[in-house]
């Protein structure tokens, strides 16, 4: 249980740092266009591909955005059931199912938006962008883009 918990919490966190379009206080400042653009570069997209791209991204963070709400209602019932005399199951219950229901849909919408940039991209690109997504972004990349070993 303490596992979906911090799963939920950590897909939640992933969705409101997407949501707000930066990357922490004192961060990329450009946000998520910023870092799109260092992505473009480094897999040398057109614009087309671009323009799909930003779409898919833009789309699913609205999508995903919902959960945000929940989020807070979360908070508050796991407030609430630690304020009472005793945990109630039932809270727990329709919480998780809740969870359940909106992480379901952000899974959809994350495939989705994985799909339509798979078909944007060639297969250089793709193979690419697959070797960003495994190794994740280094210091260099945070602070000067992605190194060189993706050139």
């Amino acid at each position: 249980m303490l596992g979906f918990l911090f799963g939920s919490a950590c897909l939640v966190g992933l969705f409101v740092v997407l949501r707000r379009g930066h990357w922490g206080r004192g961060g990329f400042g450009g946000g998520r266009r910023f870092f799109l653009r260092r992505v473009f570069e480094r897999l040398d997209t057109t614009p087309g591909q671009e323009k799909v791209i930003r779409d898919a991204v833009d789309e699913f963070v609205d999508s995903a955005g919902a959960l945000k709400s929940e989020a807070k209602r979360s908070r508050e019932d796991v407030a609430n059931a630690m304020r009472g005399a005793s945990i109630d199951e039932t809270v727990f219950g329709e919480l998780f199912s809740r969870q359940d229901d909106g992480i379901q849909i952000v899974r959809k919408e994350l495939f989705g938006m994985l799909a339509r940039v798979h078909d944007a991209l060639d297969e250089k690109q793709r193979r690419l962008l697959a070797d960003m997504i495994e190794s994740g972004p280094s210091w260099s990349w945070r602070r000067h883009g992605p190194s060189n070993r993706w050139a």
